[in-house]
């Protein structure tokens, strides 16, 4: 049991250092090639901080732990939007711009989709490709945005700057570091799953969902919690909002229906227990639409709605305890 416990927080550890480099340097390289800081928000600095999740969902699949890879990813959207954005919206850094709430919008669809997809207990591959087909369509959505916003501006297109190749090598480094403590996200979390809660009387698809939804995807989460806090400290506060759209959104689409392809290759369904459908789904679903119900006919999250939104999450926390234990 100490080895899994030991190896949860070097991997966390490992996360918060690798992750941290992942997000800066990829925000470099977006910025060197001339990237708005919108479209930087929404697409590489949501794919950077959802690496976590989707590395450890993929070796979680591969690996057979389904309930963590499905609890990863649901649990991280849930914590994004609650304690993580909360602290940019209870700091004034929570910003939103023009746009935003039609993004927030397709957050909330491509959640409902993965809810609607789940009823029946697995994510199978045809699920998995029509997520994935999801993402394709909001990352043309995006693009596509971003092109007319270049062409209207009459921008130029960016001729290849000093520095990109040092910038390329730490992304790999930061790359290599979160795929190592993704790997022992999953065997920690697994080995706790194992050793305790199943002992405790939990199904192993339930006790490994039990860890997915709460340690892993706090874990998991590190590098978005970064960002907000580097959003808050160098005042940026259109980063915030656009981050955890764009996060929510990769972690719904594209790992999800990435992690359901990976377990058919193995001959298998990504399996969601009772407490993922009938709890963690729509509380998953209330917190976007909570989200996207403040964002309205605003132009930023006040103190009030952070507060609110870390309630919201105390309130979860509470839930799935007594869900689980009881």
């Amino acid at each position: 049991m100490i080895e899994f416990i030991l190896a949860l927080v070097v991997a966390i550890l490992l996360i918060a250092k690798a992750g941290n480099l992942f997000v800066d340097s990829a925000c470099r390289i977006a910025r060197a090639i001339g990237v708005s800081q919108a479209m930087i928000a929404l697409t590489l600095i949501a794919f950077a901080t959802s690496a976590p999740e989707f590395f450890t969902a993929i070796i979680a699949s591969g690996s057979g732990h389904m309930g963590i890879s499905y609890g990863n990813v649901v649990g991280s959207n849930i914590i994004n939007i609650t304690p993580i954005l909360a602290l940019a919206a209870v700091f004034g850094m929570a910003r939103i711009r023009k746009g935003g709430v039609s993004e927030g919008l397709i957050m909330l669809v491509v959640g409902g989709a993965l809810a609607a997809m789940s009823l029946n207990g697995i994510i199978g591959p045809i699920e998995g490709l029509l997520l994935l087909a999801i993402f394709v369509l909001f990352l043309r959505f995006v693009l596509k945005k971003e092109s007319i916003r270049r062409k209207n501006l009459k921008l130029p297109i960016p001729k290849k700057r000093e520095g990109l190749p040092k910038l390329f090598l730490l992304f790999i480094i930061g790359t290599a570091g979160i795929l190592l403590g993704s790997w022992l996200l999953v065997f920690g979390g697994a080995g706790v799953a194992q050793t305790a809660l199943v002992a405790a009387g939990l199904t192993t698809l339930e006790a490994e969902a039990a860890v997915g939804f709460t340690i892993i995807a706090i874990g998991t989460s590190i590098p978005e919690l970064a960002t907000i806090i580097i959003s808050i400290r160098k005042k940026l506060p259109e980063i915030s909002i656009g981050t955890i759209v764009g996060s929510n959104i990769f972690n719904a689409a594209l790992i999800i229906g990435s992690a359901s392809l990976v377990s058919a290759a193995r001959g298998a369904s990504l399996g969601v227990d009772s407490q993922g459908l009938w709890f963690s789904n729509p509380m998953m679903l209330l917190s976007m639409a909570l989200l996207v119900g403040f964002m309205w006919g605003r132009k930023r999250l006040t103190r009030r709605h952070g507060i609110t939104l870390l309630a919201f999450y105390g309130f979860y926390l509470t839930g799935l305890a007594l869900f689980y234990l009881l």
